[in-house]
């Protein structure tokens, strides 16, 4: 390539080495050497190289384009808790082990700090100092729970034979270390039969962290570490008050469409 470039641009056209022919001079007419197409071959390579590296260019930027060319259908759904559109969950989807672990953490200390046994020793155990529930909570969480609400649940169990069972609905991460859970708790007394239940939301500040015990055996509690910074609870109401709440918003809703 490079030779063929060094012989078109080797000479110039006024000194070119062409030699008239016998037949030219013969009949005297004026000869037409290939000099004269001289530049019109350097113009034709110029033209050729430039075209090469277009060329060259869109093929790059086609294949930088392909991968923006699937399409992947998803489906939507709305969320009636927050009113807004969610992405429909995937049958199979990657999901970090370590987002496993919190959530399997998460599940069990709601169900931990909420449930109410008809076992007294077995309340107590729970949530003593010490114990796996203690480990699991931050200084300041372990003592708000203290003071509002060990005792109470306590006395309630222990005047009125309260018991209250926990389901959860649903929960999920909002942010890195921050989860949002959403339970049902269904509160028995001593001779009544039906069950009060409200929903609540819980919002945790989680982590997992390598935390000093000062008795390593209080290690095999928490081998994860896993620490809950901070701990609220927000009191959504009833099944029944929910129900009325989003059969106003639908008639406001028809109301104004129609």
């Amino acid at each position: 390539m490079l030779d063929l470039l060094r012989s078109l641009f080797k000479y110039k056209q006024k000194r070119s080495p062409d030699k008239l022919g016998l037949y030219p001079e013969m009949v005297h007419t004026d000869a037409i050497p290939e000099r004269r197409y001289l530049w019109t071959s350097r113009l034709l390579v110029i033209f050729a190289v430039l075209s090469i590296c277009v060329n060259i260019m869109l093929v790059l930027t086609i294949y930088i384009l392909l991968p923006q060319r699937d399409a992947e259908p998803r489906l939507l759904q709305i969320n009636g808790y927050f009113n807004q559109l969610n992405f429909l969950t995937e049958q199979e989807s990657f999901v970090a082990p370590k987002d496993l672990l919190i959530e399997m953490f998460v599940r069990e200390y709601i169900l931990t700090r909420h449930t109410v046994t008809s076992n007294y020793d077995e309340l107590k155990k729970r949530w003593q100092p010490g114990s796996r529930f203690y480990l699991m909570s931050s200084p300041e969480v372990y003592k708000e729970f203290a003071s509002e609400d060990f005792d109470q649940l306590l006395y309630a169990y222990q005047s009125g034979g309260f018991t209250r069972s926990v389901n959860i609905e649903w929960m999920y991460p909002v942010a890195s270390g921050l989860w949002i859970v959403r339970f049902v708790t269904y509160d028995y007394y001593s001779g009544s039969k039906t069950p009060i239940i409200n929903i609540w939301h819980a919002y945790l500040r989680t982590s997992l962290a390598l935390i000093n015990y000062d008795n390593k055996l209080l290690r095999y509690q928490n081998p994860f570490g896993f620490y809950v910074s901070s701990y609220s609870l927000s009191y959504i109401g009833s099944p029944a008050d929910t129900e009325k709440y989003l059969q106003r918003v639908r008639r406001k809703r028809l109301r104004q469409h129609y």
